[in-house]
């Protein structure tokens, strides 16, 4: 689990730093200024957290890892299903689309591929993969 020290703050939960830097440095807005389009980005991060991580997790250490995957993959098809027609998952580029990274470069992992199969989801990863911001961290 990630921790952030600053100073005599200790902060933890990935989503939760994340949202500690969009407020602290706000010259770099990751987060939509607008109420409605900042609710969908949570919602979303809130997805990926609950859902993609909590099966994915199961199908690494659960008692059923071919059912996990079964519902990592149909999660998978809701976000496939979510990316038609979008170049980001909610509006501009934000904290939402950076929090689905780590799932991205863990597929094979969690024995799953994002492929020709999933066309819109795997525009979008390529996306965010390509960007050199991201890149750089590889």
């Amino acid at each position: 689990m990630p921790v952030l020290i600053d100073g005599d703050s200790v902060i933890y939960e990935s989503a939760i730093i994340n949202e500690y830097l969009e407020e602290k440095y706000p010259k770099v807005s990751l987060m939509p200024k607008e109420p409605a389009q900042k609710a969908q980005a949570r919602i979303w991060i809130d997805f990926c957290n609950t859902k993609i991580h909590g099966a994915a997790h199961e199908v690494l250490h659960g008692a059923q890892p071919e059912k996990a995957k079964e519902q990592l993959r149909s999660h998978l098809l809701t976000l496939d299903q979510e990316m038609t027609g979008r170049d980001y998952i909610a509006g501009d580029y934000s904290l939402a689309d950076i929090t689905f990274i780590p799932v991205f470069t863990r597929q094979q992992r969690y024995g799953v591929s994002i492929d020709h199969n999933l066309p819109h989801l795997k525009r979008w990863m390529d996306r965010l993969l390509a960007r050199p911001e991201v890149r750089s961290t590889f």
